[in-house]
């Protein structure tokens, strides 16, 4: 009797094992909002959930939080470092668009370095510090009296195991936030950190 209770919990324990080595405590599933539950009512939303965004590395929420017509602008000390030549001309721009960020973006999250030289990171950390509603801004350009301009301190935090290294950006992010459809979009992503 007790070498047939012992053949039944072998097989038992096997299978046991098996499930639970397939779930990590400390790499739980990422959750997809990406179903239109995403909040984006307000700046702040928006903002709030572009943190969430680069914390659970989901490109489908990122791409949400976008405008069609998205700009991510830098400072012109990095254009020789890192703009690149979106026109066609030979000479790096200060700018890149929508598809280019979504590209850039989704390596980061996931692949590392288009030209694979840099693998994703191991841990991906993206602080903003959102001032107050009082101390946004109204964008004064023409055909922008709707879009509201929020200067956000960010840091910003890559980390590979591999390498013992570590990459930081921080300083101010100038979110231009625009109106459409009843929700809010990021319009512009001005960088203006220390790299």
């Amino acid at each position: 009797m007790a070498s047939r209770n012992r053949l039944l919990f072998l097989p038992l324990l096997a299978l046991i094992l098996l499930l639970s080595s397939c779930w990590n405590p400390f790499h739980p599933p990422l959750i997809d909002i990406s179903d239109g539950s995403l909040r984006c009512g307000t700046p702040l939303d928006v903002l709030q959930s572009l943190e969430l965004a680069y914390k659970e590395r989901n490109i489908n929420i990122y791409k949400e939080l976008l405008a069609p017509d998205f700009r991510f602008e830098l400072i012109s000390s990095e254009v020789g470092q890192i703009g690149i030549d979106v026109n066609g001309d030979g000479i790096r721009d200060s700018w890149w668009g929508y598809d280019q960020e979504v590209l850039y973006t989704g390596n980061l999250f996931t692949s590392g370095s288009t030209d694979g030289s840099t693998p994703a990171p191991d841990e991906l950390t993206l602080r903003l510090q959102i001032p107050p509603e009082a101390n946004w801004e109204k964008d004064p350009e023409l055909g922008h009296e709707d879009w509201v301009v929020i200067p956000t301190p960010f840091d910003l935090k890559l980390s590979f195991y591999a390498s013992n290294s570590m990459l930081t950006a921080s300083g101010v992010a100038r979110f231009y936030l625009k109106p459409a459809n009843n929700r809010w979009y990021i319009a512009i992503w001005r960088d203006e950190s220390n790299l």
